[in-house]
């Protein structure tokens, strides 16, 4: 090879810093936004926002402890350690690494087939998903790294923008109460939430092996602190999303909360139904790139171990038998997780607690080779075939069923229905599309029954989570109006709930709610009572769901109060002597007050105001003090012969009333009783007729 040859290649293989900082960015984010926060629910609860700032700075001081281990530049860091330990030294610490990767391989592995078996392909072979996986991870590295890096910098914005905009519209839905109180964890729980963090964080030695591609090592080390910033950053982000959406009680109950938040979001328009169609080329490249640097890296250290000991021919294709013995081996790995829940939790604790540590104290990896033109492409081609899968079962439309709405009527055949909807004919049926979950109120009022049966819904993912729920005395009634509506009645409903009702759409309660309800216990629902009027399905009543438990039933009147007091209504109106009350643009606020033993939760509105009779200047007054004395008759008898809140003040104690919180947490069903409810009303009169 000639001088000039040299050159040429050496500059083909030389990536920039900001190349480097998104490599380190896919391979940080992959594992952590699906783990991540269901470990720091767990161990941390509300606190898991601490953990993550503490985290990320022990990942930043491990950075700052690898830039001063790094070895010259144009030593590999192979090289290094083999200098430093010996050759037989080096060759056990190389082993140990190489047996590693090919479990973390297979544990990627499985993860990455496991998610698309649960949201993309349900029903198809895991041996044959995890196979075409393994094929275009082989696939993948016919690319070097610069290849690789062009790829990835070419695709970053267009994966991670879908995600940034799904946090947008997820953040409408959250419920800042369910962040309070902090400083109710134990300091070993917050502990273990941050060395959580710090270990998804601390892939970052993968910058020890990229050393010999970027000019200047300040230069890699300024990535490798940038991409976990971001890093950091989007899991306090994520974290506080999933947080205010689920709860923490549910948020740990959840395998992948990022990819369930998804399926909760609404987008209004009814376009698109399931959201998490967009979402799922942000893993599956993210997983990708993981996987595809673990069968690498230990392919480069299995070359090494096996080179010494046996001459191999250095041609074009020798790296293949690498390659393909590590694929195999992580696919033999992934095998094993799948075939045993046994085998796949001793993994997990052996990754986080034995093995992560042991990589990350002295990590050996080897660097790619040039040319990744293969790999954009098999990116591309990838994101295009993901897009035309996402939602859909392996059956062609035609051969399919949608249901809009589905019925159940009582303890005894809801699991039958469901089970026969299945079986019956040869057409698959997708319940991807599903608009609304109509419960008959007998079922309702059996509370194990009903939760046998959530618990049981709750298992089937492809069952999207912001359904709505009615309630109706009888399902087949309601659902025979279809033929008079000449719509179906799942559609009307939805239409309704988000474009017609003076009511914001996140006051309707959503499959999800009520999943969440099922451990969190902290929320007053109220889900619509659907009868039929004048030949159309009418909402005069709604069935109160309190804190994981049927509650009975309320009028229309009270449940718009409770939706105008927690800001989930545009205009309320009240039905006054000197006429109709109109209130608009409010800002409620709600605090809690405790006076002579008396404790009281205060709620003062502030609004807008207009009436449609005979009101005049003069009456502003009155008309106020009419408003507040109509909103607590209606309040005080709701809870009196109820039990219910109407201003949904149990959830907001642990950030408001710390010490009632704790009361309480034992004895929530003594809320209602014990706590009187008083409000304010301060109008901005726009119009008086």
């Amino acid at each position: 090879m000639t001088e000039r040859e040299r050159t040429m290649f050496s500059e083909n293989n030389r990536i920039s810093g900001r190349q480097m900082y998104r490599l380190m960015t896919y391979d940080l984010l992959g594992i952590g936004t699906l783990l991540v926060p269901q470990m720091l629910a767990k161990a941390a609860g509300r606190d898991g926002i601490l953990s993550i700032g503490i985290g990320m700075a022990a990942a930043l001081m491990y950075l700052w402890i690898l830039r001063r281990i790094a070895p010259p530049a144009q030593e590999s860091y192979p090289e290094y350690m083999e200098r430093q330990l010996g050759r037989i030294g080096g060759g056990i610490v190389q082993t140990g690494y190489l047996i590693y990767l090919v479990l973390l391989a297979g544990y990627v592995a499985y993860l990455f087939a496991d998610i698309i078996l649960r949201d993309l392909l349900r029903g198809e072979s895991f041996y044959l998903v995890l196979s075409v996986i393994m094929l275009l991870v082989l696939y993948g590295l016919a690319g070097g790294i610069e290849g690789r890096a062009r790829a990835y910098e070419m695709l970053f914005w267009f994966l991670l923008i879908p995600l940034f905009l799904m946090l947008f519209a997820a953040a409408d839905e959250v419920c800042t109460d369910y962040w309070a109180p902090l400083g109710m964890s134990s300091l070993k729980g917050v502990a273990g939430g941050a060395y959580g963090v710090f270990l998804n964080l601390s892939f970052a030695f993968f910058l020890l092996f990229s050393g010999t591609y970027v000019r200047r090592q300040e230069t890699l080390f300024a990535a490798g602190k940038r991409a976990i910033l971001f890093v950091g950053c989007l899991h306090a982000v994520l974290y506080l999303v999933l947080e205010g959406i689920f709860g923490v009680p549910a948020l740990a109950g959840m395998d992948y909360p990022a990819v369930t938040l998804m399926s909760t979001v609404k987008i209004s328009g009814g376009f698109l139904k399931r959201t998490d169609a967009f979402m799922f080329g942000v893993w599956f490249f993210t997983l990708y790139a993981l996987l595809n640097s673990c069968v690498f890296y230990g392919s480069s250290i299995a070359e090494k171990l096996w080179k010494p000991i046996r001459k191999m021919p250095k041609g074009k294709n020798y790296m293949w038998i690498f390659y393909g013995s590590v694929a195999v081996a992580a696919s033999v790995a992934a095998i094993c997780f799948y075939r045993s829940r046994e085998v796949f939790d001793w993994y997990e604790r052996f990754l986080w607690y034995v093995g992560t540590p042991f990589l990350v104290l002295a990590p050996v990896f080897a660097a790619q080779k040039k040319w990744g033109r293969r790999l954009l492409a098999l990116a591309v081609i990838c994101a295009v075939v993901l897009l035309v899968m996402t939602g859909c079962a392996p059956a062609e439309l035609e051969d399919r069923d949608f249901p809009i709405e589905i019925a159940v009527r009582d303890t005894k055949d809801a699991g039958l229905a469901w089970y026969e909807a299945e079986q019956a004919g040869n057409r698959m049926v997708d319940y991807s599309h599903l608009k609304v979950l109509i419960l008959e109120q007998e079922f309702v009022e059996d509370e194990a029954a009903v939760q046998e049966w959530l618990a049981f819904l709750k298992e089937k993912s492809e069952v999207p989570r912001n359904a709505y729920v009615v309630v109706a005395e009888d399902a087949e009634a309601l659902l025979a109006q279809s033929e008079t509506l000449g719509e179906a009645v799942g559609d009307y409903l939805e239409e309704q709930f988000e474009n017609v009702s003076q009511i914001k759409k996140q006051a309707y309660p959503t499959i999800g709610s009520l999943y969440q309800e099922m451990d969190n216990r902290q929320e007053t629902l109220f889900l619509p009572y659907v009868t039929v009027k004048d030949e159309k399905p009418a909402v005069e009543q709604y069935y109160v769901w309190k804190r994981g438990m049927p509650a009975g039933m309320v009028d229309a009147e009270a449940a718009r109060l409770a939706f105008f007091t927690q800001n989930r209504m545009r205009e309320y109106g009240l039905p006054l002597e000197e006429g109709m009350l109109l209130l608009s643009d409010s800002s409620n606020e709600i605090a809690f007050t405790e006076k002579d033993g008396v404790r009281k939760v205060v709620v003062t509105i502030h609004c807008s105001g207009s009436v449609q009779g005979t009101g005049r200047k003069e009456n502003e007054g009155k008309l106020a003090l009419s408003a507040e004395d109509y909103m607590n008759r209606m309040a005080a008898n709701v809870r009196q012969e109820k039990q219910v809140d109407l201003t949904g003040s149990y959830r907001k104690l642990g950030g408001a009333a710390r010490g009632w919180y704790e009361e309480y947490q034992e004895c929530g069903e003594n809320y209602e009783e014990e706590v009187a409810i008083v409000y304010q009303v301060k109008i901005n009169w726009i119009h008086l007729s």
